[in-house]
Formats: structure tokens, C-alpha cells, sequence
């Protein structure tokens, strides 16, 4: 009973309910809540925009602050301090600024101190060249005073030789120092070309065999067979051999044993200026070819401190390289260049 009556109640409603959904009314009800959802879509997107904007500007005003306080702090900064940038925040990116500034600032102050020591080594060194410049003048004018009034001939000429090489001293010192003004200048011209290592070597230790001989030394060249052949420019490399050569006169003890070799497989030259000294203790061989570094304080011996220095800068011009090295009471000074094909030669190792 139950049953059939509420398929007959079905039966009545469904007509009814198709009416009404095929009805204008529903179908303008359904577009009502559409639209009302999409209302709600809108208004949703748009207070989500709005939030997204007013945090960007907060945090464009967080950075600005921050950026105007770093600005301010830096403005304010003693140039000479070591002051450095602190951050106030934690904002990304601005820890990484901090540093980097700060490693810049740490940079730049590095620089101004070496900058600043290196401008007080020049000075003293500066002073004593003038004072080495000045000795040998000093001397020469002396010597010419005593000329001057000497009536004895014989007498006058040995004044005059001691004025003569006094001025020639002088006349060296300042040759040195033109020397090195012109190794450091960039501009100097170079031509670089292959160059045979045995002649300049050769007429190096030739050029000073009276002071070997005087001091009773016996100068040893050692070159393999054939003897290298370099990429230098000939003149500038016949400069740092003299240098070379000079330093070992001036400052050694011993005999001067020149030796040259290929350096491994990569065509490298090496050439090697080793003698003993008298004082290995006094030598700092990190610092040998540093301007006017003079090993003996009390400047005992002859030399303004430049010719290392001369010898290093053209080495450097050139693509090679100089070190020094004690070993017990020796000292060799290293001379790595780079090689070119070996010239034939039917001589062995020279003495």
C-alpha cells in the first residue's frame, strides 16, 4: 500500500519538477549563484594581490632602511679605520652584501698598508742611495782640493786617479738607478727572439776575469752539448747575466760556478749562479731581489741594491724568473727561461 502510493506521488512531482527546471526562473537562480561564486573568486584574488603588494613594499622598505643605514655607516667611515659594516637584519641577500663589502674594505686596507710600506721602503732606500751618491762626490772634491794645491806631480796624478774613481762610482750608482727606472717602465721595448745562452754567459765571466783573477778565483761554465738556445731579448739578457755576475763578485767568498740545463720536457732553461758567502746568516734569500735590499746593514760592500732588482724586473718583462736559495754556505741564484731549439755545437762543458 505503502508502496504504490509513493510511486503515484512520484509519478504527480515529476512533471512538476521537470517544469521547474526547464523554467526561465531556475535557470536565472543558477546564473544568481554562479555569478556569487565568481564575486567571491574576485574579491579573494583581489585581497590576495593586495596582501602580496603591501609585503612588497614592506620588505622594499625594509631594504631601503637597511641600504640607507650601510650608506650612512659608510659616509661617516674614517677611511683609516678598520671600522666595519654591521647588518641589522636578516633579509635575503643583505648578510651576503655585508661580507662582500667588508672583504672589499679588508682588501682595500691591505693594499694601503702594503701601499704605505713599500712607500717607506723606497724612502729609506732613497735616502741611502743619496748617501751612497753623496760618499763618492764627497771624495772626488776632496781628492780635487788636494790636487789643486799639490805641487808634486806624481802626487797630483794619484789624487786625481782617486777623484776619477770616486766619480766613476758615482757615475755606476746612478747608471743602476736608470736602470731600474727603465726595467720597470712597462713601455721599454722588447724583441724577443731565439738567443744562444753560451756567448752571453761566455762574455760575461770574460768581461770580469781580472777581478776573478784578482781576488784568485777561477770562474766555472758548465753547458750541456748543444748549448741552449733561449727566447729572451739579447740585450736585457745579457743585463741580468752582468747583474748576476756583479752580485757574485761583490758578495761572494768563493769561486763562481755558472751551470745551464734543460728543465724537464717543457723547454724550459735553467741557468744557475751559485758561489759561497761569507755570511749566509745575514742573507734573506725571499728578499734578494727586492729594491735597494742590501744584505750587509753596516753597507760595507759596493752597490746601490738595485742590480737584483734591475736583474728581476727585465726577468719578469720577458716571461722568465729568478730565485735564490742557501744551501749551507752557498748561494744560488736561479734563472728559469724559456727554451728554444738547441744550437749544434761540437764543444762539451767549458771551463
Amino acid at each position: 500500500m505503502g508502496d504504490a502510493f509513493l510511486e503515484q506521488l512520484y509519478r504527480w512531482l515529476e512533471p512538476i519538477a521537470d517544469w521547474l527546471l526547464a523554467s526561465s526562473r531556475m535557470e536565472w537562480l543558477a546564473h544568481v549563484v554562479e555569478e556569487t561564486r565568481m564575486a567571491d573568486a574576485l574579491l579573494l584574488a583581489s585581497m590576495l594581490l593586495v596582501g602580496v603588494g603591501l609585503g612588497a613594499l614592506f620588505a622594499i622598505g625594509c631594504y631601503v632602511t637597511e641600504l640607507g643605514r650601510q650608506a650612512r655607516s659608510l659616509s661617516a667611515r674614517d677611511r683609516s679605520s678598520n671600522v666595519r659594516l654591521t647588518c641589522g637584519s636578516r633579509l635575503p641577500g643583505m648578510v651576503a652584501m655585508v661580507d662582500a663589502v667588508n672583504a672589499e674594505l679588508d682588501a682595500a686596507d691591505e693594499e694601503r698598508v702594503e701601499a704605505l710600506r713599500a712607500a717607506d721602503e723606497f724612502s729609506r732606500g732613497l735616502s741611502a742611495l743619496s748617501h751612497d751618491v753623496r760618499t763618492p762626490l764627497t771624495g772626488a772634491r776632496g781628492y780635487l782640493q788636494l790636487a789643486r794645491e799639490e805641487p808634486d806631480p806624481e802626487r797630483k796624478d794619484a789624487q786625481l786617479a782617486a777623484a776619477d774613481a770616486r766619480l766613476a762610482a758615482m757615475s755606476g750608482l746612478l747608471d743602476e738607478l736608470f736602470s731600474y727606472a727603465r726595467a720597470a717602465d712597462p713601455d721599454t721595448p722588447l724583441e724577443i727572439a731565439p738567443v744562444a745562452l753560451r756567448p752571453v754567459l761566455e762574455q760575461a765571466l770574460l768581461g770580469h776575469y781580472p777581478e776573478f783573477e784578482e781576488r784568485g778565483w777561477e770562474p766555472e761554465l758548465d753547458l750541456p752539448d748543444p748549448a741552449p738556445v733561449v727566447r729572451a731579448d739579447a740585450d736585457s739578457l745579457a743585463r741580468i747575466v752582468e747583474n748576476l755576475t756583479v752580485n757574485a763578485l761583490r758578495h761572494g767568498s768563493g769561486p763562481l760556478r755558472v751551470t745551464a740545463r734543460q728543465a724537464g720536457g717543457g723547454g724550459r732553461v735553467v741557468a744557475e749562479f751559485s758561489n759561497p758567502v761569507a755570511d749566509p746568516a745575514a742573507i734573506d734569500a725571499e728578499r734578494l731581489f727586492e729594491r735597494f735590499y742590501q744584505a750587509d746593514a753596516s753597507r760595507a760592500t759596493a752597490g746601490s741594491g738595485l742590480g737584483l732588482a734591475v736583474a728581476s724586473q727585465l726577468a719578469a718583462a720577458q716571461g722568465m724568473a729568478l730565485s735564490a736559495r742557501l744551501h749551507g754556505p752557498e748561494l744560488t741564484v736561479t734563472l728559469t727561461m724559456e727554451g728554444e731549439r738547441p744550437l749544434p755545437s761540437h764543444e762539451g762543458s767549458q771551463r
